[in-house]
């Protein structure tokens, strides 16, 4: 055997490829003492520079503007085959990993936000794995001109090969585990957290569920990072936390406000500073304890609690502050002073600047407009807005509380004559959702 082989080796070159490049920062300063590490945002600079260097590991994100992460990865693979290819992913996405998968030939994925230790662990398994490769072709080489001795050692280097993928293959399996059970026991607690909302503030799942939702396609449209969308989501499921703490929930008076001579009555404050104390107590959801807290700040700076203004005002903030005020408008069952969502709709528009930011109203609009249908997220209509045969999500209550429609019914031009008739003897609009 070489005496190459026995010698000291250099650091295994390591490329990155993330279009964040705070997430590159981290990675490079976790695997720098390990690894000669080079690291780009842009897939087709890295492509060139593995056409021109020797590169031993490669780790890709896998939502990137430009180019995927499955086909960087499969396109890497061309060119550097040898190579030890990992996806790396915040939420699991099966398609894109499938993709990554068969085009890509990765080993396996990372995940988002990942444990220091054990993303050290996996690259040092695949670090060994590379090496015995490298050291399997060497000796191959070797067994061409020497004897039958050399073809027993590179059996045994065979062997040891099937062993180390086999415990890199278990650890995989060890660490897929670990993820799964991470997420059902965050989504257990999301659960929990929801429900106690729900009876703190005696407001149905449906709303907060759809307010959530609203603000996730907001976010989306707004083309925020992956990460800010989903502390948007998670804020939002999350936003009235705080009322957990008081007694009196559903007794808070609303203050009032006038647009155009028309009273708008306001839902009651979410206690957003107890909810971020509530909130930051959980490590996992540090992110999320500004937007909380900021979700009833004015854009024009005259909100609380700390008079923020514009662009001082966490946007996952801004986002809610829109979405939860248009659903109290047009259908809480604490408002005893609803809104046609049309009438809504402009009084968000007529505020955008003031109470609003202007940008979150304009894309909340354009979401009502043309997302919310491809998502089946439930919308709520007026009946100056309601079509025939439009299909019912949800069931259709007299404003005493009285079910009129069930879920699923299709409306029909008498049903749609009637409610308008309850309405107008009522003075109260009533919302139907679609």
């Amino acid at each position: 055997m070489n005496d190459d082989l026995n010698s000291p080796t250099e650091k295994l070159k390591l490329l990155l490829l993330d279009d964040e490049p705070d997430i590159l920062k981290s990675l490079t300063r976790v695997l720098r003492y390990d690894y000669d590490v080079v690291s780009f945002t842009c897939g087709q600079e890295a492509l060139d520079h593995l056409a021109d260097n020797d590169v031993s590991i490669i780790i890709s994100d896998m939502r990137m503007p430009e180019m995927d992460g499955a086909e960087f990865l499969t396109k890497a693979k061309v060119i550097k085959p040898d190579s030890i290819r990992f996806l790396l992913t915040g939420y699991s996405d099966i398609e894109s990993t499938i993709r990554a998968v068969n085009g890509g030939g990765i080993q396996t994925y990372l995940a988002k936000p990942w444990d220091n230790e054990s993303l050290k662990q996996t690259l040092s398994q695949a670090s060994e794995l590379f090496q015995l490769r490298l050291q399997k072709q060497a000796l191959t080489e070797e067994l061409q001109q020497k004897n039958q001795q050399l073809s027993e050692w590179n059996n045994v280097l065979e062997d040891k090969v099937k062993q180390r993928t086999a415990a890199l293959q278990e650890s995989n399996k060890k660490l897929e585990a670990l993820l799964a059970n991470r997420t059902r026991t965050f989504k257990d607690i999301l659960a929990a957290l929801s429900a106690i909302i729900q009876h703190a503030t005696g407001q149905p799942h449906k709303q907060n569920d759809r307010i959530a939702e609203y603000t996730k396609l907001i976010a989306i449209r707004m083309a925020l990072s992956e990460a800010q969308v989903t502390q948007c989501y998670l804020s939002a499921l999350l936003h009235e936390i705080g009322l957990i703490e008081r007694s009196d929930t559903h007794n808070v008076r609303h203050n009032t406000a006038r647009s155009d001579g028309t009273q708008i009555r306001w839902a009651p404050p979410a206690n957003a500073e107890v909810g971020a104390i509530i909130i930051g107590q959980i490590k996992r959801f540090a992110p999320l304890v500004d937007i909380i807290r900021h979700q009833d700040e004015n854009f024009d700076g005259t909100g609380s609690p700390d008079h923020l203004a514009g662009d001082a005002i966490p946007i996952g903030a801004r986002i809610i502050r829109v979405v939860k005020n248009y659903e109290f408008f047009v259908s809480s069952e604490q408002n005893s002073g609803r809104l046609k969502p049309s009438s809504a709709r402009a009084f968000l528009s007529q505020n955008a600047g003031g109470l609003y930011d202007p940008d979150v109203v304009k894309h909340f609009i354009d979401v009502l407009k043309h997302d919310v249908e491809q998502s089946n997220v439930d919308l709520c209509v007026g009946l100056d807005e309601l079509k025939i045969g439009a299909v019912l999500k949800q069931d259709v209550y007299h404003p005493n509380g009285q079910m009129m429609l069930s879920a699923g019914q299709e409306i029909t031009s008498a049903m749609l004559s009637r409610l308008k008739q309850i309405e107008a003897s009522v003075s109260v609009p009533i919302a139907v959702y679609i």
